[in-house]
């Protein structure tokens, strides 16, 4: 009887203790129906932060931060990789819609730097790295125009997926600066600057992390 009758003091200390809690609180039970709503329908209006990852071309991998100032315009920015070198991109995108699948449109504008001189002489002479010297040398331009759309999960997740084209312009610096040794390794044509651009498909696919 011991055990049973300090179970029932607890539940009741317990039991007492909520009452309290409630009694103390009254505004929680009084939140307007219409502000309770609001915020059920639009979850990122406390969430104009986010963290995005995703996954294309031109650019390969990319990691961003994001700032929504209204639910129809987000901005983000941050930095790409392709495999070869590390570039940056800024961007927007348009979301018309509410709810939790919206169609999207985005714009963006991102750049990687060729190699200089210097650091091609270095990445030539290093001979446990991958033969690739021409196209470390290689820089690139770009801006894309992406349609899609987004899908909304629980925890302030953010699935995407977005397809369309690129303008982009690769192009090569003069490699006239280069020591004798190293500059006899370029082809001729490979050591004059280049400049070449073309349009291109691009797709990619992510995921956004919202918060704040």
């Amino acid at each position: 009887m011991g055990a049973v009758s300090a179970l029932t003091l607890l539940g009741l200390l317990l039991t007492a203790r909520v009452a309290l809690a409630a009694g103390a609180a009254p505004s929680a039970r009084l939140t307007p129906p219409a502000e309770l709503q609001q915020r059920v329908q639009d979850p990122e209006r406390l969430a104009p932060f986010g963290l995005m990852l995703d996954a294309g071309i031109p650019e390969g991998a990319g990691l961003s931060v994001s700032f929504r100032p209204r639910h129809e315009v987000r901005l983000h920015l941050g930095a790409t990789h392709n495999g070869i070198r590390a570039g940056a991109r800024a961007g927007l995108t348009l979301l018309p819609l509410r709810g939790w699948m919206t169609p999207a449109l985005t714009l963006e504008l991102g750049h990687a730097q060729p190699a200089d001189a210097r650091g091609l002489e270095r990445r030539m002479a290093d001979r446990t790295l991958l033969p690739s010297p021409s196209f470390e040398r290689v820089g690139y331009t770009y801006a894309s125009a992406l349609l899609g759309f987004e899908v909304q999960a629980p925890g302030g997740l953010t699935f995407f997926i977005r397809g369309g084209f690129s303008v982009m312009e690769l192009y090569g610096p003069g490699m006239e600066d280069l020591d004798e040794p190293f500059r006899d390794a370029l082809a001729p044509e490979e050591a004059r600057p280049w400049r070449v651009r073309s349009t291109r498909p691009t797709a990619k696919l992510g995921i956004l992390l919202s918060f704040g």
